[in-house]
């Protein structure tokens, strides 16, 4: 399995490089994952440094407070931080340029690219976020004797029935790990019954709580809205991380309120900054006057495409209520803590798989509203538009609710040390 795995590998990789002289992103994920920006950026540790890596934005944001919290104990304890995706690396960069040593992206799962990062890096312990395992990395790891942990690890039902079609070589990859932490006890059973050692799993909860509670900044929040082209007197609602086939839903019940609300604004994250044209372009095309973060225009906006990297967490803010997206199509959603610190009501569509207990908390919590469509949605956006009350009550639960939860980063903490023996 293991030979089958590393020459497909080896295949997609070499089918992927000729695609990179059409497509520039390509080249350029493939091209810094095979190590063209490790070599460039001439990192190098004088001690051996422990190395986090998360996937992408999402899991970049999750692991942001504890690789701070970490760094503010131990602040002479050299870090490293890799993420997978451009836009994960991005978002790393933007969040621990200050706090890390080095940061670049995931090696491809080639047993040379990884050797030549574990060659320049000398990690004396492996962080991994969530679901990144790669079964190469895992293995030359243990080998080679560095510890790895995977920390606010899920495994959602779709992703157990694809883990049981491999079970035995799957069960082998994780017994590489050296301790998994879980976000629910659901995950737990998951991992236990493909005969991962119960005396090195724990359920922890979700690191996902552990962000900054602001306060709430009426001068702040209206010098965003003047930021944005935004009288502050006006109504406003969000879209947050938007994929191809939402942003046409909330276009159309955005139209519908206008009939009820003429000066309420909409504001639309699309979640991958190359939809950014797109999503600007079927604005236009529906008639509605549309701006963008970075081209306002004149004429008053109905809506705003927010088309920039890292700035969506703060300014939802500026909304009276959002809608989350990746969740009217079986995306899985995104996370619904980064509206809710804020004491924003959240509204998200059925599919919330990859963060199903965090939606169920918010749900039994009054903290959040699920809709089955596009009419569901129009519904809730009228009601919360119409009832201050009710939208003060449904944020105000969010929010408390995350206070509640807090400290999973505190435990990982004590783990992290425990592995190192400090």
């Amino acid at each position: 399995m293991w030979r089958i795995y590393s020459v497909s590998l080896w295949l997609a990789t070499s089918a992927a490089l000729p695609l990179g002289f059409f497509q520039k992103k390509i080249k350029h994920y493939v091209t810094n994952r095979l190590g063209k920006h490790l070599i460039q950026s001439g990192i190098a540790f004088v001690n051996d440094p422990i190395w986090f890596h998360a996937l992408s934005v999402g899991e970049v944001l999750s692991v942001v407070s504890l690789v701070k919290k970490w760094h503010a104990y131990y602040p002479k304890f050299p870090l490293f931080f890799t993420a997978s995706t451009l836009t994960g690396h991005e978002i790393a960069v933007k969040q621990l340029k200050n706090t890390v040593e080095g940061i670049d992206y995931f090696p491809l799962d080639l047993p040379p690219v990884i050797e030549r990062y574990l060659k320049r890096i000398r990690p004396r312990l492996v962080i991994l976020t969530e679901t990144d395992l790669w079964p190469n990395f895992l293995r030359i790891l243990k080998e080679r004797q560095i510890p790895c942990l995977l920390i606010n690890a899920r495994m959602s039902e779709r992703s157990y029935r694809r883990y049981c079609l491999i079970k035995p070589w799957f069960s082998k990859i994780i017994r590489s790990l050296s301790f998994i932490g879980v976000q629910r006890e659901e995950d737990a059973l998951r991992f236990l019954s493909f005969g991962f050692p119960k005396n090195r799993l724990r359920v922890m909860g979700s690191l996902k709580f552990d962000i900054d509670l602001p306060p709430i900044d009426e001068q702040r929040i209206n010098r965003q809205k003047k930021i944005l082209g935004i009288d502050q007197t006006r109504p406003i609602w969000m879209a947050g991380s938007t994929h191809r086939g939402e942003d046409e839903i909330t276009l159309r019940v955005h139209k519908a309120l206008l009939r009820v609300f003429s000066s309420l604004c909409l504001i639309i994250a699309p979640r991958h900054p190359e939809r950014f044209d797109e999503v600007t372009a079927l604005s236009q095309r529906m008639g509605f006057v549309t701006s963008r973060r970075t081209r306002p225009t004149e004429a008053e906006p109905q809506v705003i495409i927010l088309d920039t990297l890292g700035e969506l967490a703060d300014f939802y803010a500026v909304a009276d209520f959002v809608f989350l997206g990746g969740s009217f199509v079986p995306v899985g959603g995104h996370n619904p803590l980064e509206a809710a610190r804020w004491a924003k009501p959240v509204i998200f569509g059925p599919y919330m798989f990859n963060f199903s207990t965090i939606a169920q908390q918010m749900l039994e919590a009054r903290a959040a509203l699920q809709v089955k469509n596009e009419r569901g949605l129009f519904q809730w956006a009228r009601l919360l538009l119409e009832n201050k009350d009710l939208a003060q009550f449904v944020g105000k639960q969010g929010r408390n609710l995350i206070a509640c939860n807090q400290g999973v980063g505190e435990r990982y903490l004590e783990i992290i040390k425990r592995t190192l023996s400090l």
